[in-house]
């Protein structure tokens, strides 16, 4: 009997290992499925955990491993990545009816406003209706109407902070910033002293994208006590002496009978996608600037030569700063570091829904989409890759200047560039955002002489960028923040 048992037992262990044999030669013959699938021990769940608390440092990690287009699975959802030059300009120029993004403006809005019954008309008031308007609002003849004031904002914010010698860099950068912005596209009545409200909601907004756990008191409240203001503001609308471009916005809710708890939560939208990647873009601008002193000076002398000879003079330019003027190859390194600091700060620019089955292209090879797949499209890759950008990962400020300076941003020909976007889904306020960051340069630069204050007791000043941080949605998030001193600068 024991002998019997001994022999089943032995049989079935033979059985088991052919059968695993088998399978391991199936599997190994098997053609590679593409793009590869990140791999994880949890069904559903995926890879959410590692996607949701270190996006950028895992996404990273997985095309190191991977390659440059991969698939993986977070929380029921299959994510197909792509960083390549190729895959990212099929996803760019694919019809938006296909690859939507619908998606990924219901996760904003989701993230930042509360009340979820609101979600729908919220998105319908964003998409259907200010969309529009700021589509022509934002183009450059657009901007040529709106943005002469934006110069004397910037500068009545930055003319308090000379001779003050312990800066926050991120403040004194980002407030001026917000001032102007919010000053020209919502008008002089908009409340100004939102600042620090503002930023403590966008500061959550990474964790409150992936839906990270955090302790949401703080920024919730700073978001109410920012409603409460957008809906005074709105209130308080008069056609008749409100500055045009807030008059067309507040014109448009009450044309289409849009409750102010709507349109607040909509404007709040709008301030969003307007300084979320802006701010850090001037921050990383400014810190990679410091951190290079031979790159710092040509910018700077740049900025003075060409203030001298195409203005005339410092108050010249606060008062000519338009759009057109600025568009010229007098700041050819100027704009060339602003496009360099996108290059490098660029992290995730865009989630899409597939609502068809489709296939797009990544050089020879074609990537099966399925219907209700998200795609995520991820340029470090292709702007960190050493074979299209010689010194990827290093700041170099005159990278774009190389090329003919013929304005609306073709420094960047011959090199694949996605930090704006691109094809079908180029971004809207990519022209506003350069003009914002080179206006706010310039001011800085003339006004002050900036020099780093120690980090530490007894250490000498030696200027350290910040680390980036791993959890950045849209653009590179700073871990900290740094300090310096400013004294005034003679002006011409």
């Amino acid at each position: 009997m024991t002998l019997s048992v001994w022999s089943i037992a032995q049989i079935s262990a033979m059985v088991v290992g052919l059968a695993i044999m088998i399978t391991s030669r199936i599997r190994s013959t098997r053609a590679p499925t593409y793009p590869p699938k990140v791999r994880s021990l949890l069904p559903w769940v995926g890879s959410a955990l590692s996607f949701v608390f270190g996006q950028s440092n895992f996404l990273a990690l997985c095309q190191v491993q991977y390659g440059p287009v991969f698939q993986l699975l977070a929380g029921g959802r299959n994510i197909i990545v792509v960083t390549s030059p190729d895959s990212l300009t099929s996803v760019t120029f694919a019809d938006h009816r296909a690859l939507s993004p619908c998606a990924q403006h219901h996760s904003h809005i989701s993230a930042l406003c509360s009340d979820s019954s609101l979600h729908p008309q919220i998105y319908d008031t964003i998409a259907h209706k200010i969309f529009p308007v700021l589509d022509r609002r934002l183009s450059k003849r657009g901007l040529e109407d709106i943005t002469p004031p934006f110069a004397r904002l910037v500068f009545d914010k930055l003319k308090l902070l000379p001779g003050r010698f312990h800066v926050s860099l991120r403040r004194s950068l980002i407030e001026p910033l917000f001032a102007g912005a919010n000053g020209v596209l919502f008008g002089s009545r908009f409340p100004q002293d939102t600042y620090e409200d503002f930023f403590t909601l966008l500061d959550s907004l990474p964790k409150r994208l992936c839906k990270r756990p955090f302790w949401s008191l703080p920024s919730s409240r700073a978001r109410d006590r920012l409603l409460r203001r957008i809906s005074d503001y709105l209130e308080g609308a008069n056609a008749a002496v409100d500055d045009h471009v807030a008059a067309s916005f507040t014109a448009l809710f009450r044309e289409h009978n849009i409750p102010i708890k709507v349109a607040a939560r909509s404007v709040l939208m709008i301030m969003s996608s307007l300084h979320q990647n802006t701010v850090n873009i001037v921050f990383w601008l400014f810190a990679w600037l410091l951190a290079d002193s031979s790159a710092f000076s040509a910018v700077r002398d740049e900025i003075d030569r060409a203030v001298g000879e195409e203005f005339g003079s410092f108050q010249t330019f606060i008062a000519e700063a338009s759009l057109e003027n600025l568009d010229s190859p007098a700041f050819a390194l100027l704009n060339s570091a602003i496009l360099e600091t996108m290059r490098l700060a660029t992290v995730q620019s865009g989630m899409r829904e597939a609502t068809c089955d489709l296939v797009i292209k990544d050089g020879d090879r074609t990537i099966p989409i399925r219907k209700g797949d998200y795609v995520l499209l991820d340029p470090r890759g292709t702007h960190l890759d050493k074979n299209l950008y010689p010194e990827g990962d290093k700041f170099v400020a005159g990278r774009f200047a190389e090329s003919e300076y013929r304005g609306d941003l073709a420094a960047t020909t011959g090199y694949p560039f996605f930090a704006l976007g691109g094809g079908k889904h180029t971004c809207k306020g990519r022209f506003l955002a350069i003009y914002e960051i080179k206006v706010l340069a310039i001011i800085y630069l003339s006004l002050f002489d900036i020099t780093s204050v120690s980090r530490g007791e007894g250490l000498p000043p030696v200027w350290e960028p910040p680390e980036p941080s791993g959890q950045s949605a849209g653009t590179v998030h700073p871990k900290e923040d740094v300090f310096v001193r400013l004294y005034p600068r003679f002006v011409l």
